[in-house]
């Protein structure tokens, strides 16, 4: 065997540093390379989000279009050979399709143009939902008349206005078409909600803020219309509905008349607390596909003559998580109905606990008013005082 003679290279320590710096160098890189994939994939993303939002807008634009140029345009024909029940006369007819006229021309003339300007500028997009947040509550009236829509479509859908689809050429019925601003004003939000979400992993900071007014802009329009919707089912209440003040909470509640909480057995009733009024109501009818059901008035308690006991003995419920949820009495203390009250309870804890902080709240914002009206100068000392 041959000696070995030639030396053994070791690699110096400058050499070695060179090689993790090179190292170090390449992963950053690698970090950097890989950020930036994600951000311009977020960037095509937002824009497919951006084209669908045009892209549905203009669908629904000629869904929009086929009720105004359509049934509407036909209905006002005197002409028309489909003459109009006479029961649609004297103003019914209107309430049919409410502000959808106006809602289209808007969408038609302005909304639309808007929104394809932001393909090329996407930085436009949520300051416009929030430069039109006033003009997009027209969909909260639109959704106050739906209940009154779909009584008096659901009457003639077979015969009138089937004959209008008829001589129109419409593969849908008018009430698929009356839905439309229905669905469209909740898409909104989520289109938005999908917008926000890349916008973010894009990293493009400078137009998220705008973007997160928008999305409140389509949380509270949403909200205020889908309300409005229920309000509107409601029948019998002897008052101005927009009389009572805006409107807090509502939904169903097992109610059961009187104070006593021992023998309770609740009945579901659909609720609304309003500013000015609690208005408890029946639900009528099921669901479906032309109508909806409607509440039925029972009773009402004013806010302003009105006491709150958050807390009833008696026979309490499980809810879905296997607690128990403790009851609450709402009473009149009006000298005129000394027995008006009702013991009442939520489905779960979580919606009690909202019942209860919307009660006293508002119980509270009636307080205040009082001692402002018959103590002014006091009021104003307390709401002045430095906290401790």
């Amino acid at each position: 065997m041959k000696p070995i003679n030639e030396p053994i290279l070791v690699p110096n320590e400058d050499t070695q540093g060179q090689r993790e710096q090179h190292s170090e160098k390449q992963s950053k890189l690698s970090v950097s390379d890989a950020t930036e994939c994600e951000e311009d994939s977020a960037i095509q993303k937002r824009e497919y989000v951006i084209r669908e939002l045009v892209e549905t807008e203009r669908d629904y634009v000629r869904d929009l279009r086929l009720v105004a140029e359509g049934y509407i345009a036909l209905m006002r024909d005197p002409d028309c050979d489909v003459p109009m029940p006479e029961d649609l006369r004297c103003g019914k007819d209107k309430m049919v399709f409410g502000n959808m006229e106006a809602i289209y021309e808007w969408h038609r003339d302005f909304f639309l143009k808007a929104l394809e300007r932001c393909i090329l500028h996407p930085e436009e997009l949520g300051p416009l939902f929030k430069r039109y947040e006033r003009k997009l509550h027209m969909y909260v009236v639109y959704c106050q008349n739906k209940p009154v829509s779909e009584y008096i479509v659901s009457e003639h859908i077979d015969t009138y206005f089937e004959e209008l689809r008829q001589k129109l050429g419409h593969k849908l019925q008018l009430c698929d078409l009356l839905i439309k601003p229905v669905q469209r004003i909740m898409k909104y939000r989520l289109l938005l909600s999908d917008l926000y979400k890349y916008t973010e992993r894009a990293h493009l900071t400078a137009e998220m803020e705008t973007l997160r007014q928008a999305l409140h802009v389509m949380q509270v329009v949403p909200k205020a219309a889908n309300d409005m919707m229920d309000v509107g089912r409601l029948q019998g209440f002897d008052g101005k509905i927009t009389a009572q003040g805006k409107l807090l909470l509502h939904g169903p509640l097992a109610c059961c008349e009187g104070t006593s909480g021992a023998s309770f057995k609740g009945k579901e009733l659909q609720v609304f607390l309003f500013e000015q009024n609690i208005i408890f109501s029946e639900a009528v009818g099921k669901k479906t596909q032309f109508t909806n059901p409607v509440y039925i008035y029972k009773n009402h308690i004013q806010v302003n003559k009105m006491s709150l006991e958050e807390k009833v003995e008696g026979r309490e419920e499980k809810d879905g998580s296997g607690g128990a949820v403790d009851l609450f009495c709402v009473r009149s203390t009006d000298p005129r109905k000394p027995s008006l009250a009702y013991v009442c309870q939520a489905m779960t804890g979580e919606l009690r606990a909202e019942w209860l902080h919307n009660l006293r709240t508002i119980l509270q914002t009636q307080r205040d008013f009082l001692k402002a009206i018959q103590s002014p100068i006091a009021y104003q000392k307390e709401l002045t005082k430095d906290p401790l």
